[in-house]
Parts: C-alpha cells; structure tokens; sequence
C-alpha cells in the first residue's frame, strides 16, 4: 500500500501526536459518486467500503454502485446497476483482485437483497458491458428472505448471508473464455418448526446474520475459517479455497454457538457492578466479529441493559477459536466510547496483525482504538471523533502493508461522506510504552498520564483552529482527574511561552508564530472552558494561564515595535537589545539574540524590565532613553491590557478569592520603572525638552499612571495573600501598602496639570481611591495646562464651583459610604464643618453613619443630631463626651449645657415632665457634673485673685498657690507634691476630677478652708457637696470620705478649745462656734444630699487611711517610691487624729455641736423652676448660679463656647 504515501495530492493533516497521525485525503468524484455518499442512511441507505489489497473504493446504494481508484487525487469513477430490491437496502458489493497483477482492475460482485448477482470481470467493463451481456446469477431465496451481508473467500469467490441464517458461496470462473457464476448452498432452512417461529426477514433476530468474517488461510493453504455473526450467535465454518487441492472439497460447519452472547454478557456484567440475569443478557447483542489470529477471534458486542442510559455501552471480547471450532471467551474488554444502538448503523471491528494488536472500531461518527495486548496496557483507548453533523465514516479498512506482523505502524483508512478518506497512522510500538507508562505500577503513571493528556489538549488547541477540519478536537472525557488537567494545561500555557510547544514550527516570521501562540492560549481556556471544567482548575492556574497569554500579548507588541524600530533606526533599536543581554547573561545565543529571547527566554521578562530600569536610572535626563523606553514598556503593558480586556472574562477570576501568585509585572522591579519613567517623563514635560512630542508625553504620562496603579494593585494582591499563607510577607505587604498611599496622588494630580483632569479622575474611580478623588473634586483646573502650571485647591469650606458640587454629590450617589467616608475626613481635616453638616437630604443618612461608625467624631456628631431633631441621641453623645472628657474643663462644661438644652428639647410638655421624679433625676445628671465644673472654675478664681496666677505658667502658679494657701503642707513633702501635681492641672485647664477637688478643698489652710461670709460654706462643705456627686468604687468613696473628715478635724486647735479654765460656757460655745469643723457640719447637716455623709471621730478613727495599692491605683503613674511616702505621711496624719482625739475633748465638742439646732435645711431644688431661669439672652448660658445647690458661691454663668468645646 505504498500508493497511499505518493499517489495523487499530498493528504492534509488534521492532527498529530506521538502516537496518532490522522491526515485528510479528498479526491474529485463524479457528482454521481459524491451524492451516493451524501446519501441521507435513513432515507436511501448506501454502503461503502475500501478495499486495502485492490485500493479501490465503492459506494453503493439501492441501485447501483460507483467503484474508483481509492489513491487517486481525480479517479475514474465507475457506476454499475442493480435492480432495486423491495426495501431499498443498499447493494453488496464486492471487489475481487488479481493476486498475480497488482496493478490490474479488480473484478466486481454485486448483488442486492433480492439475490441477483451480478459480475464483471474489471470495473472499467462498466464502460462497455452492455446489460443483456452482464454475466448474473439468482440465489434461491425463500420467501421474505434477504442478502443481510457478504464476504470475500478469495480472488475468484464470495459469501453471502441472509436473514435466515443461511449462506451462500457464489463462484465466478472462465470456462472456454467466458465467464460463469455458480453458487452453492452452505446451509438450508431449518425444520418446519424453526422456519415458523423465525424472525421477520431482515430483522435482528438470532436467525439474522449480520456481519461475515473471513480468517487468515490455514498452514496447508488450503482452507480459511469464515465466522458468521448473529445477534446473539455464531456459526464457525471451514471453507475450502478455490484452486486448491481442497478446492472440491465441501464446507464444514465446525459449531453454532448461541451460547457465546450469555457468556459475553455475563462477564460484561459482571465487570460492570452488575448482576446476571436473562432480561439484561437478551438486551446484549452482538454487533460485529474480526480475525485475529488461527484461534483467536475479537466479537464487538452493544450492551443497552442500563436503562438509566438511552446510549449503549460496547465492549471487545477476546474469544479463542479451537481446532474443532468450540469458542470461549478470553477477555472482555469495555469500550468507554458510547453511543445509541441502530442497526441502520452498526459499528465496523477490524485488528491489526501488529504487536500488539489493536482493535479498530469504526463507528458512523467516531474511530476508536483499543490496544489487545496480554498486559494490564491492553485497556488504553483512544479515540478521533467527527465533528457533530452530516459527515459520518462510511467504511474503514486496513492498509495491509502497514497492519503486518510485528509492525510498529498500523494505518486505517476510513472512507467518509463529505470529507474524503482519512488516514489514521498509529505507532503502536509507543502507544503500548505509554500505556505501560501510565500503569498504577509505573513509577513514572503520573508523568505519563499528564503527557498524554497534554498532547491530547495540544491537538485542540493547535489543530482545533481550523473551521474545516472534520475532527472534533474540543471535547474531553466527562471525567478527568482534576490533578492531571491542572498539570496538562499549566504545562502547555508553559510550552507557548517558551515556544517549545511539540507541534508548533520553527517560523522567520517572528509576527505570526507570536500572534499563533496567543491563539493558541485562547484557545487553550476555551477548550477547557466548553468542556465544563474551568472551574475545576484551582485560582492559582487560571491565574497561570491568564499572566501567559497576556505574557504573550504584550511580547507581540512589543516585537513589533522593536520591529518597526529597526526599520526606522530609532534609539528604541539599541536600548531593547543591550537590555535583552544584560537579562540573558550568559545565557543568551552568540547570533540573534533578540529573536532568542521572544522565541525562547519569554519568562525572564521580570529580568528585562529590570535592566530596563538599570538603563533609564543612569539617563534619567536624556529624553531620547526616557521616551524610547517609555515606549517599549507601554508596548508591552498596552498589548497585554488589550488582551485582558478581550480574553480576561474567560479565566473567570473575579469572583473567585485571592492567591498567592505573582504575575510577571507585578514585580517590585516592575512598579520602581513604571515610577522613574513616569517621574521622569513628567521632568522632561516640565522643562520642554527638545526633540519630544508634548502630546506624546502626555498621553505616555497617563498611560504610566494607569499601569502603574495595576501593577500596585496585583502586588499587593500577591504579598496580601502570600502574608495570609504565613511565608513572611507581612513587612513587605506594609511596605508596599504605605508606598501606594503615597504613590496615588502623586500619580493623579499632575495629569491635572497637564489638562487631563479626566484621566485622573478616571483612574481614581476605577481603583476605588477615594481620598484622591474627593482631593480632585476640590481642584481647580490650571490657568495654563499646556504650560505645566499646576493646578490649585481650594478650600472645600469656600464657595465652590458648580462642577465640584454636581461630581462630588454624583460621587455620593454611585459609591454611596466608601467615598462619603473619605469626603467628610477632607472635610473635617479642613475644617469644613458647615458643608459636613449641611448635607442633601439624600444624604443625610451617610452623614449619620459616618459619625455613628468614627467614635472620635462624637464631639460633633451632637451637631448632625440636632440638625435632624434627634436631641436624645445629641443629649446622650454630648453627656457621654463631656464624661470622657480631660482635657479641657470649659469644653466640659460646654457639652454638658448643651446635653442638658438638648434633653430640655426632647420634652414636648416641659412643665408636665419636669415634674416627673425620672426627668428630675436626668436632669440631675446634668446638674451634678456641672457643679463639679463650677467648683473648679471657683478654685481657679480664687486662687488666681490669692496667688496672682493668671498670667503665670501652670506648674509656677501651682507653687505659688500652694505657698498661699497651704503653706502647712512643706511638712508634708509627698502630700505637698500631689497638690501641687493635682493644682497644675487644674489651673492648666484641665478637667480635675471630684477625687482631685476634695484633696484641693480640703488640703488648704484653715485661713482659706473657713468661709468667707456668714452665708458662705466652707471648702470642706463644698467638698462633700463634691464627694456625694462622685462616681466611684465604693471603697475608693468610703477611704475619700475619711481622709475628708480627718482633715476637717485636724484643720482647728481642739487642744487649745479644750482648755477651758477661766472660761464660761458661753464662751467655750462661742469658741467651738467658730471653728471650721462647726461650719461645715452644720453645713453638711442643713443640705439633704449631705446628711448621711457625717462622720464622727471616732468614726474616722476606726477607718485606715488608704494603702500603697490603692494610691497607685487612683495615682496612675506617680513613682513607687513618692506613693509610699504619700502614704507614710497620712498614716502620720491618721495617727495625729487618733491623738487629738484621745487627748482632747473632741468628742464632747463634736455631740455639743450635733446638739446645736440646724439652719432650715435647704429645700430640695425645684428642677422645673430652675430650668425655667435659663437666660433668654444666651440660650447656651447654664442655669444661674445662684440657685444651684451650693448656697455661698457667687453666682457664675458661664457661656459655651462652642469652639473650644468641638474642635
């Protein structure tokens, strides 16, 4: 058969791997010829067929046949008629070859269902036979029996069958130079039984014979067995050779199996999970039968018992033939391939003669190949499927030549209807090595099964491009090994950029093999994108595939510009190649080294845009390398773009979470040359370098802004996820993060000053940065953007333009709280408070969220809330605020006055809930911190107007306050540290706190502790007015309340008053009348709120003063050491109490002032009344002094300020 490699026209290749090689050959039929195999099978069934040892080709049809030469590109084609049979089944036809003339015509049988033979001695005689000279003869057939299938025995006779099970041998010879026909009955009709219980003609019963099989001739060359397969049996005969010694010997029936389908289906059954039983054993038929050796045969069998199925599962069965005929069953071998069952249709079984041997199975849309070796390899299937619609496989045959004995080459043509013959060369020899390869047993199975599947997805990818190829080349098995595909793929998108793909060719034409990979990437995920299994590839992959093709993309572009550049002798044509061989090193080719690198080096591109940063870094000031290498990057960046924005949906990676990959621009290399070519062009724009384009620079200068802002934003994606993987990417990650804070700005605004304001904001809406973009908002386009001024911001409090105010109310609109987020921080940094108060309706609520979720913004937050009437929540954030506040006693103040305005407000009926004892109680929240604050400021005054502190530095006014007003405390050196401590803060502004007002009430010296006035209370009054308006632990309260009554009663001479010689009682009465101690319990006795706050002496004593732990406690920060003596000191002090007491007639004194009556205790306040004096002239003044609770101070108002108290 060596014809089929030189005659005629070169067949086209469809594919090709390193086991299969299926090529294409169309040959110009006559339009008779053509529509016979255009033929619709369901409508006007034909037959066709190649016979390999003649090499002609037929197709036959009801009618007729057309015969021609199956090697010739424009063969003669030959027609010869039939009479129709009644059911229009195509004719059999059968060629007959000249074994001593090689080259000469082949002979022709043709006989149709009816039983007419016909013969012609060559088929160029269908030229010139006329029809009443046709040599024919007619085979008695019953009635309703037909010709089913026919076989050639040799040269000078043929088989056929029928449906009912009988066969005839019809013999054509020359007797006295003419030619004659004889046929002889094989076989006869059974009994009358049989015959009545017979099938139908032409059905599929067990009676019909379906296909014939003719083995190879006996040792002696005297006979060859012929296999008769049914549906559900076979018969084994010996048939005698014509012109042989046995040639006048009769045929000999050896067995008739009906057995051999039950044991078929038993096994298959079995080896698929399945039980025996006679309904799903009937449901197996046999289809087809093929020789393998002297004893050994293979029977393709259709399984439709799965009902869950409506395609038939096939199989091989290996069946020995004995010397008298018997068959068993060797093996049976699954095919995975499947289809529906139609016997319209029936798949062809032929097996070569190779080592091993491997089954063909022509199916009418698919050739599927098994190997049949004795190994656990003999289970590789392969398969060459036709693309869905008209084109089917006619007939296939065996190219002898090539299927002989121990070849390593096995070729099959397959005769279709519309594309030709195709050509199928399998290497049989690999193909058993790579199914050994891909044994569990193997230590290379992985490897191997990865290859194969590569080089399957490489005949998709590279010959699936043409329209016009009849193989369906994109379709993969239902179930893969996710594993194995992940490899195949990742290892075929490797091979392109390396450009070792095993079927791509070597081409001069750099342009189109550069273009023809990017196809072939796209390609590539579609292929797997159609097949179901994109999903399937881990994130990782896809981000592989994605970063080679754009890889590729940009690599095309960048050749041509390099490309063009040469031609034109641009300064591009030298800095591309110096930077290619400081990337390759060594590595790089001694000739050519530029198509090396696109050819082969593609993955070191990180290195080539690192030299290309090397080369810009030493001529930052040349604007000649500044703009050529600005241009071979932006090649590069813009051809990968271009390719995202086309291809990127198909990788499917937005939805999908971030990975630990780094693409091959996201580099750190990559983002430093974006920024030195940007800042350098921006330099070169600046100074109106000579010989440049400024419209170019522009538009380079934004097209470096965009991929730098990418190249940022797919690094910090890789460091982000490489950080959560744990591989120590954290400080880089930051690194990173920080350097992109900084970068976006100072990318975005000077394409403002070069009059692309729309470039910039474009890029900031597109990565999300917000703060950029509300900064653009508030930006003025230059006065003279072609100059390069730069653009001025105003002040977002000033009157804006109109444009600002329409972009940045749209901004609010489409991004709703991320940019709202950024817009108020500009704004509160600015001091914008109107504007952040005064929102659109609609968008009022961002405000509202934005203070709820900035708990630093709570000392304005009260403004938003009252502007939307919400005076509750404004009461509550202004009362929790001014709770937390430290810093400033005046802004305290200011917030509680207005928390207590803003509650007054929540009340619809003032005078009604005012009464309410739970409004009196919120109130008194309010007047309880607010006394505090007062007593605070009073201290201030008095001090300033004792000491002359007001225009004195804190910590110098402190000591002088503490010189005046307590000069008894430089006794007590620790003690006299804290008030001074406790003083500076509080003349320095600060907010003191009621534990830090009782030690500074009720540390001063009696001078300045007694009151002023009659009327007046004393600082330690005022200091349990302060104590029952802490919020405390308890035990902290009970420790303060002690040391306030210690002090009190240290502070006057009870020694002195107890020595009462010489003196009246009314004179002793008078003299414990004016001690501090008689002031301040008549005092605390005459207020409600004071009472119960009394502590006797001996109350006093029998309370420790607090220990070391408790003062570090409540002294946060003060040195250990100065804590210990601070408690040394009032245990002196405690222990000097417990003297007094003991020595002196202060307990008599304290029972004869309890025994003296009280002033009228002091009403409790009327909350309402008071409420009602707030001063109408300032509505943010508090309530008078005058009638708060602590009758004797001047009366304070205070007005807010409410600057201090905000800001």
């Amino acid at each position: 058969m060596s014809a089929w490699m030189s005659s005629g026209r070169e067949p086209v290749v469809l594919l090709q791997d390193s086991v299969f090689r299926v090529r294409q050959f169309v040959q110009m039929l006559t339009p008779g010829a053509t529509e016979a195999l255009h033929a619709d099978p369901y409508v006007a069934p034909n037959a066709a067929g190649i016979d390999a040892e003649s090499e002609y080709a037929f197709c036959a049809t009801a009618d007729r046949a057309h015969v021609w030469r199956s090697n010739s590109a424009n063969p003669t084609c030959y027609t010869f008629s039939i009479p129709t049979s009644s059911d229009r089944r195509a004719v059999h036809c059968t060629l007959l070859p000249r074994p001593l003339n090689e080259s000469a015509e082949p002979a022709l049988l043709l006989a149709n269902a009816q039983g007419e033979v016909r013969f012609w001695d060559v088929v160029s005689d269908a030229f010139t036979t006329p029809e009443a000279e046709i040599v024919r003869t007619q085979l008695p057939l019953e009635q309703g029996e037909v010709l089913t299938a026919a076989a050639r025995i040799d040269p000078s006779q043929a088989v056929y069958a029928t449906s009912a099970a009988r066969l005839f041998r019809v013999h054509a010879y020359v007797h006295r130079g003419e030619h004659h026909l004889v046929h002889t009955v094989y076989t006869e009709r059974k009994g009358l039984l049989s015959r009545f219980f017979q099938s139908a003609p032409g059905a599929a019963g067990s009676g019909t014979i379906r296909r014939l099989a003719v083995g190879d001739a006996s040792a002696d060359a005297l006979h060859v067995h012929l296999y008769a397969l049914s549906a559900h049996a076979v018969q084994v005969w010996r048939v005698p050779i014509a012109g042989s010694g046995a040639a006048s010997h009769q045929p000999k029936h050896l067995v008739d199996d009906d057995q051999l389908h039950k044991t078929i289906a038993s096994r298959a059954l079995y080896a698929s999970g399945r039980r025996y039983s006679n309904a799903a054993g009937a449901q197996l038929q046999l289809v087809d039968i093929a020789p393998m050796s002297a004893h050994r045969v293979a029977v393709l069998y259709a399984d439709q018992s799965d009902v869950s199925s409506s395609a038939a599962a096939y199989g091989l069965a290996l069946v020995t033939v004995a010397a008298d005929g018997t068959l068993g069953v060797e093996q049976v071998r699954p095919l995975a391939y499947r289809r529906a069952n139609d016997p319209r249709t029936l798949p062809r079984l032929a097996v070569s003669e190779s080592a091993p041997s491997v089954a063909f199975v022509a199916f009418d849309d698919a050739l599927v190949t098994q190997l049949l070796g004795d190994t656990a390899s003999g289970a590789v299937e392969e398969s060459v499927v036709l693309k869905p619609g008209e084109n089917r496989v006619l007939g296939a045959a065996l190219v002898l030549a090539a299927g002989a004995p121990g070849a390593r080459t096995v070729r099959w043509a397959a005769q279709t209807s519309h594309t030709g013959v195709l050509l199928v060369d399998m290497d049989v020899a690999h193909a058993a090595q790579i199914a050994e390869e891909q044994q569990p047993t193997s230590p290379n199975m992985h490897a191997a099964r990865v290859a194969r599947l590569q080089e399957r997805l490489e005949k998709g990818v590279w010959y699936g491009e043409d329209a016009a190829n009849p193989l369906q080349l994109d379709t993969l098995p239902d179930e893969l090994d996710t594993d194995l595909l992940q490899a195949a793929v990742e290892n075929i998108s490797r091979a392109l950029v390396r450009g070792e793909l095993s079927m791509m060719r070597t081409s001069v034409d750099l342009r189109t093999a550069l273009a023809q990979r990017v196809s072939c990437c796209v390609r590539l995920i579609a292929l797997v994108g159609e097949n179901g299994y994109l999903m399937r590839l881990a994130r990782t992959s896809r981000l592989q595939l994605r970063s080679d093709a754009e890889l590729l993309a940009g690599a095309g572009d960048l050749w041509r510009f390099f490309d063009d550049s040469v031609q034109s002798g641009t300064h591009a044509a030298h800095l591309l190649p110096a930077a290619i061989r400081t990337a390759l090193g060594t590595q790089h080719t001694p000739h050519d080294t530029e198509r090396f690198f696109f050819e082969h080096k593609m993955e070191q591109m990180p290195a080539l845009l690192a030299a290309l940063l090397a080369a810009v870094q030493s001529h930052t000031d040349d604007a000649r390398t500044v703009v050529e290498a600005t241009r071979l990057v932006l090649a590069l960046r813009f051809g990968a773009a271009r390719f995202r924005t086309e291809h990127g949906e198909a990788y499917a990676l937005d939805a999908t979470p971030a990975v630990a990959f780094e693409p091959w621009f996201a580099h750190a290399s990559s983002i430093e040359l974006l920024e030195t070519l940007f800042r350098a062009t921006l330099h070169t724009l600046q100074r109106n370098a000579k010989g440049v384009k400024v419209a170019e620079l522009r538009t380079q200068l934004c097209a470096l802004a965009e991929f730098t802002m990418d190249t940022y934003d797919a690094r910090l994606v890789f460091l982000a996820a490489a950080a959560a993987d744990g591989d120590g990417s954290g400080p880089a990650l930051e690194a990173t993060r920080a350097a992109y804070d900084h970068a976006r700005p100072a990318l975005l605004h000077p394409l403002l000053d070069i009059g692309r304001a729309d470039k910039a904001f474009a890029l900031a809406e597109q990565h999300r940065d917000f703060a950029t973009l509300t900064a653009l908002c508030f930006a003025t386009a230059p006065e003279d953007a072609a100059g390069g001024k730069r653009a001025k911001h105003t002040h977002p409090a000033a009157a804006a333009h109109e444009p600002a105010e329409v972009r940045v109310e749209a901004y609010l609109d489409r991004y709703g709280m991320p940019f709202a987020e950024e817009l108020y921080q500009y704004y509160i940094q600015h001091g914008a408070f109107r504007k952040l108060f005064e929102p659109q309706p609609e968008h009022a609520q961002l405000v509202l969220t934005f203070l709820e979720t900035h708990p630093q913004y709570r000392r304005m937050a009260w403004v938003h809330d009252v502007l939307l009437g919400r005076f509750d929540r404004a009461s509550a954030t202004l009362r929790e605020c001014a709770r937390e506040e430290r810093d400033d006693y005046r802004a305290k103040q200011s917030m509680l006055s207005l928390g207590k305005l803003a509650h007054l407000a929540t009340l619809s009926d003032l005078d009604g809930a005012l009464a309410a004892p739970q409004e009196q109680a919120a109130l008194e929240t309010f007047d309880d911190a607010l006394d505090l604050v007062h007593v605070q400021n009073r201290l201030r005054d008095r001090w300033a107007h004792a000491a002359h502190t007001a225009h004195t530095a804190p910590e110098a006014a402190a000591e002088r306050v503490v010189q005046t007003v307590a000069p008894r405390l430089d006794a007590w050196p620790a003690t006299r540290a804290l008030f001074v401590m406790l003083a500076t803060q509080l003349l320095a502004g600060h907010v003191a706190s009621g534990e830090a007002l009782v030690d500074l009430l009720t540390l001063q010296d009696a001078a300045y502790a007694a009151p002023a006035t009659d009327t007046a209370l004393t600082d330690f009054a005022i200091a349990a007015q302060v104590y029952v308006r802490i919020e405390a632990p308890a035990e902290q309260k009970h420790t303060l309340l002690a040391t306030l009554w210690r002090r009190l009663y240290l502070q006057d001479d009870w020694h002195a008053a107890s020595s009462t010689a010489q003196k009246t009682d009314q004179a002793v009465l008078e003299e414990v009348r004016s001690t501090v101690a008689f002031a301040t319990i008549q005092a605390v006795l005459a207020n409600e709120s004071t009472a119960h706050v009394l502590l006797s002496p001996e109350q006093v004593c029998a309370r420790a003063p607090p220990s070391v732990e408790a003062l570090a406690a409540r002294f946060p920060g003060v040195p250990h050491v100065q804590l210990t003596q601070l408690h040394d000191e009032w245990e002196a002090e405690h222990s000097q109490l417990v003297e007094l007491v003991e020595q002196t007639k202060l307990t008599s004194f304290f029972a004869q002032v309890l025994a003296q009556p009280v002033p009228d205790a002091a009403p409790v306040e009327d909350r309402a009344a008071r409420a009602d004096e707030v001063d109408e002239d300032d509505d943010m003044h508090d309530v008078a002094w005058a009638e708060r609770k602590l009758p004797g101070y001047a009366e304070f108002d205070a007005p807010v300020d409410v600057e201090a108290g905000i800001v």
